[in-house]
C-alpha cells in the first residue's frame, strides 16, 4: 500500500532545520542552501511553502518565542486585584528565567535579537511589548506617584535573566558568586526574582 506524502512534514523538516542550525552555528550559520539541505528538502520547497527564506524564518520565531503565547495563557480574573497581578508578574518572570534555562534555541534567538538588526525579530519584540504594557496598564495605579517604576525593575530583571542565562550558556564562569549550574543557586535566583518585586510592590505602598 503506498504512503500518502503529508506536504506538511517538509515545511517542519525546514523550520526544525533553522533551530537545530542556530543551536550548532548561531545565527551567521543561516542560509537557505544550508537549511534546504539541512532538511533533505529542495530549495524551491522553502518558495513554496513559505514565500521566501524570510518567511521560513518568521515561521521558526513566531513558534518559538515563548513570550506571546504565555502573555495569552494567563489566567487572570475579569478584575484583577493588586496581589492577583503581583503574583502574575513573579509566575511569569519565574516562568520565562526556566524556560529560557532550558530553551538552546530561544538563548541562541535572544541573542541574535541583541545583536544586531532582524526586522522578523523586531516584530516579534513589538508584538511582546504590546502584550507586556497591557499588563502593566492594569497595575499603574498602585505605582502612580510613588516614585517606584514597575517598568524600570522588570526591563532590569528579564535583562538579567537573559545576561545571566547567557553567561551561563557560554560557560564564562560565575556571575557575583553565582553558578546557575547548580539546583541550589538556581532556586536562588527564582526566589529572588519574586523579592525583587514583592519589594517594588511594598516600596509603592509605602510611598503613599
Amino acid at each position: 500500500m503506498r504512503r500518502t506524502r503529508d506536504p506538511d512534514d517538509k515545511a517542519s523538516r525546514l523550520i526544525d532545520a533553522v533551530g537545530e542550525t542556530l543551536i550548532e552555528k548561531g545565527f551567521s550559520g543561516l542560509g537557505v542552501n544550508k537549511i534546504a539541505a539541512r532538511a533533505g528538502v529542495s530549495k524551491p520547497m522553502v518558495y513554496r511553502y513559505f514565500g521566501n527564506f524570510a518567511g521560513l524564518l518568521k515561521a521558526y520565531i513566531s513558534g518559538k518565542d515563548s513570550w506571546v503565547p504565555y502573555f495569552k495563557s494567563l489566567d487572570l480574573p475579569e478584575q484583577p486585584t493588586t496581589d492577583d497581578l503581583k503574583n502574575c508578574f513573579i509566575k511569569m518572570l519565574q516562568d520565562q528565567f526556566r524556560y529560557f534555562h532550558q530553551e538552546k534555541e530561544m538563548q541562541r534567538l535572544i541573542h541574535w535579537q541583541v545583536s544586531e538588526y532582524n526586522p522578523l525579530m523586531r516584530a516579534t519584540c513589538e508584538v511582546r511589548e504590546k502584550e507586556g504594557l497591557r499588563l502593566l496598564d492594569m497595575v499603574e495605579g498602585h505605582f502612580r506617584n510613588s516614585g517606584v517604576s514597575l517598568k524600570a525593575v522588570l526591563a532590569l530583571l528579564v535583562g538579567g535573566v537573559y545576561f545571566n542565562v547567557l553567561h551561563d550558556s557560554a560557560d564564562a564562569g560565575t556571575m557575583a558568586g553565582i553558578d546557575l549550574k547548580t539546583e541550589k543557586q538556581f532556586e536562588v535566583m527564582l526566589n529572588t526574582l519574586a523579592q525583587v518585586i514583592e519589594w517594588a510592590f511594598q516600596a509603592a505602598e509605602s510611598a503613599k
